[in-house]
């Protein structure tokens, strides 16, 4: 078994792709790889983070008393499992989500370093979600191998 976690890379690239207080999606996710042996054929079986985030200011901000604002980060990470045999690809998002959040005083505008920060925190359960998703999805994965099979024989 095999995690990389390009955490470096996945920080650079959230701050480009928020705004303010909006929802990005991250270009670079960590993948957890496994090698399957079935049927006599070994399949790589990469099963990938899509994270998304969003914020939004909770609170007020009246001009003449101190501001209760809070800005609600959130980044949810889903999974995708791709299963290859050399030329073909066999992909499907995967059911569940982990949800992180974090909470800082002050409005959302101008955030995106602190959500790259959160995604980079919690980096190291993002990749334990990854090996227990694929752990837990052994045997539905080797049931996709024997459908594509039979799918292509008849």
């Amino acid at each position: 078994m095999t995690l990389l976690a390009p955490t470096a890379a996945l920080a650079a690239a959230l701050p480009a792709l928020m705004g303010t207080a909006g929802v990005a999606v991250a270009s670079v996710s960590p993948v957890h790889s496994v090698q399957v042996d079935h049927r006599g054929n070994t399949y790589k079986v990469d099963y990938r983070a899509k994270v998304t985030t969003s914020s939004r200011t909770i609170g007020i901000a009246p001009s003449t008393r101190t501001s209760s604002q809070r800005c609600i980060m959130t980044a949810r990470v889903s999974v995708e499992r791709a299963i290859a045999d050399g030329g073909h690809e066999l992909a499907a998002a995967l059911p569940g989500e982990e949800k992180f959040t974090r909470s800082l005083p002050g409005d959302c505008s101008n955030r995106g370093d602190q959500i790259a920060r959160l995604v980079e925190d919690k980096a190291p359960a993002i990749g334990d979600h990854l090996a227990q998703t694929a752990a837990a999805d052994r045997s539905q994965a080797l049931a996709a191998i024997d459908a594509a099979h039979h799918f292509a024989a008849n």
